[in-house]
């Protein structure tokens, strides 16, 4: 395993202020029922539904490029089910500002994107043959769940290890038959996963306990279901710092970036690079950079710069504190433009120790930013 750092030798600090250390300009105005509920409903049906219908239609299209494999002999059919993969990816990346709802009551979240992956369980399961638990078998994301426990065996990051080498799509000739039944079988559980998350905003799953009708509609309307008791909490939730907006900031500051560099760090460097997500395809500042879109999506109410900026989580803070707004706009921005400045591969450049603190530092004004937002918007 090759493995690089291009800084090494970068002692300099990152030492950009915090431009939301001491925020206190006053708010100017207070946002109505009917604005609140405008930007709400902006949120499901022009970020979140129509995310899910595009990691629909893109896992689809994966799913089609994965069961070609089975007869084929190219070279080019493994290069076009690996972009099919980086093109799902975009919007599941996009789609990680708003993991609760059915990401978190059906346990879709880890079911499609676990990590780190349980490389060794997976490697028996190619000689076994084995997946039918793997693929079948119920998330088990308990403190104590095993190794190989199968949300660990399969999803996003399994397909991305059947496909992907150092960054390049795998030769035909690395496929056994084992392989291409297992990356087949992954994918369409991937794509029942995905199924169901869109229509766990859509329609709901009848019959299913834990989300029988559908969460957008609760989201909007706030009258009790899943708990959403008023639009404070619809905002409260969209916001929020365990699974919405405020939480993917942190996290991929906190765990994406700083998981692998700290054990980098700590002198365990084949450990730091294990440690990195979707290294095998070489995305991951692809994905993190979507992670912090995800976000502007949200927060500006739209997708692929289409925005309704009008009726969006922005209006709102514009109309409490417009001084705010500009803030957290802008700090999206540098957000996105910091990870982007980390060399490339991540896996290969863990020490750019300039570069990954301005990220890291970056992640964290955000995510304080939405907290400050969140103390505008979630009370009343």
């Amino acid at each position: 395993m090759a493995m690089t750092s291009c800084s090494e030798d970068s002692k300099k600090e990152d030492v950009s202020p915090n431009p939301f250390a001491g925020f206190n300009t006053p708010d100017s105005g207070t946002a109505t029922d009917d604005e609140l509920k405008a930007a709400v409903a902006t949120y499901v049906d022009d970020v979140v539904i129509p995310t899910y219908q595009d990691m629909y239609n893109k896992v689809t299209a994966l799913n089609t490029a994965v069961q070609k494999l089975s007869t084929s002999s190219s070279d080019n059919d493994v290069a076009n089910a690996a972009d099919a993969w980086v093109a799902a990816r975009k919007p599941w990346e996009k789609s990680e500002a708003f993991l609760y709802g059915p990401a978190d009551l059906n346990k879709l979240d880890p079911s499609l994107d676990s990590w780190p992956l349980d490389k060794g369980g997976i490697d028996a399961i190619l000689q076994s043959g084995n997946w039918e638990d793997a693929v079948g078998g119920d998330v088990d994301d308990g403190d104590d769940a095993p190794a190989d426990a199968p949300q660990n065996l399969r999803g996003f990051h399994t397909a991305e290890y059947l496909l992907f080498n150092e960054g390049d799509a795998r030769d035909i000739a690395d496929y056994t038959n084992n392989m291409k039944i297992y990356l087949q079988k992954v994918v369409t559980r991937m794509l029942s996963d995905v199924t169901n998350m869109h229509k766990g905003w859509t329609t709901g799953l009848p019959g299913d306990e834990d989300l029988p009708t559908a969460y957008g509609a609760a989201l909007k309307e706030h009258n009790g279901t899943y708990g959403i008791s008023s639009i404070y909490v619809a905002i409260e939730t969209m916001l929020n710092d365990n699974n919405g907006m405020a939480a993917i900031a942190n996290e991929v500051g906190t765990a994406k970036i700083a998981d692998p560099v700290n054990a980098w760090n700590s002198g365990d460097k084949e450990g730091g690079v294990l440690a990195v997500e979707s290294w095998y395809s070489w995305n991951s500042l692809t994905d993190y950079v979507d992670n912090i879109v995800s976000i502007k999506n949200c927060y500006l109410g739209g997708r692929n710069g289409e925005y309704n900026e009008a009726e969006s989580l922005s209006a709102l803070v514009k109309i409490i504190n417009p001084t705010l707004d500009q803030l957290i706009r802008q700090q999206i921005e540098d957000t996105m433009d910091a990870i982007n400045d980390i060399p490339k591969p991540f896996r290969n450049n863990l020490g750019a120790s300039v570069e990954i603190k301005k990220a890291q530092n970056a992640c964290a004004y955000l995510n304080t930013g939405l907290g400050l937002v969140r103390g505008k918007l979630a009370s009343n």
